[in-house]
């Protein structure tokens, strides 16, 4: 792990360009092309998909503590390993993501004796994590606490308008797909993207495609570089 991560992951405190930055370099310091982060609502007794890298993971959408690898590392309060992914009890990766089928690491992150978030990476080049690569993430996804906290958005809810579906629409139009295209990606037909189109263009009340990406740019809530995607709700 080096030191411009850190710094790089730590330098804004603003917590949506915190989380842009973190799932790209976890992903990156694993050797892996796919990585997310969940934020912790213990209270409510449940998380939020918050940011991606590389991957669509149902973002913004809120689960039980229970579910999916975040559930795992947050109920064990350590590092975990899961050796595929698409055996575990309600992971929410698509039926046909590749990183179904490889292994994932899921990091808890903490703050004052709580899991605030976590962090999981998938399916490393390797094929597999090292008890190194482990560690590093480890000290890697500790150091975002601070910036997290910093930002006082812990438990923040709803902050982008759009659902997880809306923010995989939205992600891809960015991406200069059609719909057809997005509809093809997404399992979806071209008149359901139409729809999503519809309402993200009334959330960010602007009048067509190009404006309403831009917009959800200008507020944060859509991933930034890279292809990362983030949404907090």
């Amino acid at each position: 792990m080096s030191d411009e991560a850190v710094a790089d992951v730590c330098g804004d405190v603003r917590l949506a360009p915190v989380l842009h930055r973190l799932v790209r370099h976890t992903s990156r310091l694993a050797g892996s092309a796919a990585s997310s982060v969940s934020l912790i609502d213990s209270a409510a007794g449940r998380y939020v998909k918050a940011a991606e890298y590389g991957l669509f993971c149902r973002l913004g959408d809120t689960f039980p503590l229970d579910e999916g690898a975040t559930g795992r590392a947050f109920g064990t309060r350590r590092p975990v390993v899961i050796p595929e992914y698409g055996r575990l009890r309600a992971g929410h990766l698509a039926g046909t993501d590749p990183a179904r089928r490889g292994p994932a690491v899921a990091v808890p992150i903490w703050w004052r004796g709580n899991v605030i978030a976590v962090s999981v990476t998938f399916a490393p080049r390797s094929g597999m994590f090292s008890a190194r690569v482990v560690d590093d993430l480890e000290a890697l996804t500790q150091a975002a606490a601070v910036a997290i906290v910093r930002a006082d958005l812990r438990y923040l809810p709803a902050v982008s308008p759009f659902t997880g579906r809306e923010g995989e629409v939205l992600g891809l139009l960015r991406n200069g797909l059609t719909y057809k295209e997005i509809a093809t990606r997404l399992g979806l037909s071209p008149k359901t993207v139409e729809k999503h189109v519809g309402a993200v263009m009334r959330k960010t009340e602007t009048s067509n495609r190009t404006a309403a990406v831009v917009k959800a740019l200008e507020q944060g809530w859509l991933g930034m570089g890279d292809t990362p995607h983030t949404a907090i709700g």
